[in-house]
């Protein structure tokens, strides 16, 4: 799928991408929605940026509701009998808070590629990349925690694009990046810097095997596997998937 136009004038598609991406707060959505309604090409950038970053959805686990959930909302509904207990929001208060958290981060790391790209192309990808090459984006985290990495990958431009978010380095060890494509063994992208956003190169032989693939990042000895292959625990993990 092509690319949206993020170097449009009237700065539709950046639009179009943060209302997706859920960043604006609650009187520029509803701004946003009174001029879409007048504007197809509007209406036409956010289906493109939804169908874009739909995949994403598969990067975050399933969890599952515990037992009783329904059956406690049932009996909060109105017609409750008096004298009922009184319901304790305060954990699932802080649940949502974490899960509010955890998106929020998410959005802020997405939408400073689409910031890059569109106020300086080529900046972080060299070269000038028609609108049909394909690139890959990883969500990296531990289960449903606040996303460690996103990750982008540039096949043509032979780049990595790492925006650190929360990813934590045990004392004297490094972060390292691994390519694990779908049959064979693990690849070493490079170490995970603390800095915010990095880049680091893609070795020719990585691109051929970015379908299908996961994204890991390991616990190593300073400097990274001394192996070329992972010798500390898997700390954080993500899925790669076709923009």
């Amino acid at each position: 799928m092509s690319a949206p136009d993020m170097s449009a004038p009237d700065g539709t598609d950046l639009r179009a991408a943060e209302y997706v991406l859920g960043t604006l707060n609650a009187a520029e959505r509803e701004a946003y929605r009174r001029e879409r309604a007048g504007s197809p090409a509007l209406r036409a950038a956010e289906r493109a940026w939804e169908a874009r970053l739909a995949p994403l959805a598969g990067a975050v686990p399933e969890v599952a509701p515990p037992p009783g959930a329904w059956a406690g909302i049932a009996a909060r509904l109105p017609g409750e009998a008096p004298g009922s207990s009184v319901v304790d929001l305060r954990p699932a208060l802080r649940r949502w808070r974490r899960a509010a958290l955890a998106a929020g981060a998410l959005a802020a790391g997405l939408a400073l590629f689409i910031a890059v790209e569109r106020l300086a192309p080529g900046m972080l990808s060299p070269g000038v990349l028609s609108p049909e090459t394909s690139h890959y984006l990883a969500v990296v985290n531990r289960g449903g925690e606040l996303p460690a990495l996103v990750v982008r990958v540039d096949p043509r431009a032979g780049t990595v694009q790492v925006r650190a978010l929360a990813a934590e380095a045990p004392r004297d060890r490094s972060l390292e990046l691994w390519v694990v494509p779908a049959a064979g063994a693990p690849r070493s992208l490079g170490l995970v810097r603390a800095e915010a956003g990095s880049r680091l190169p893609l070795p020719a032989a990585d691109r051929a095997v970015l379908d299908g693939a996961s994204l890991a990042v390991s616990v190593e000895p300073p400097g990274g596997s001394p192996l070329g292959a992972p010798t500390g625990p898997v700390v954080y993990s993500g899925r790669l998937v076709r923009e």
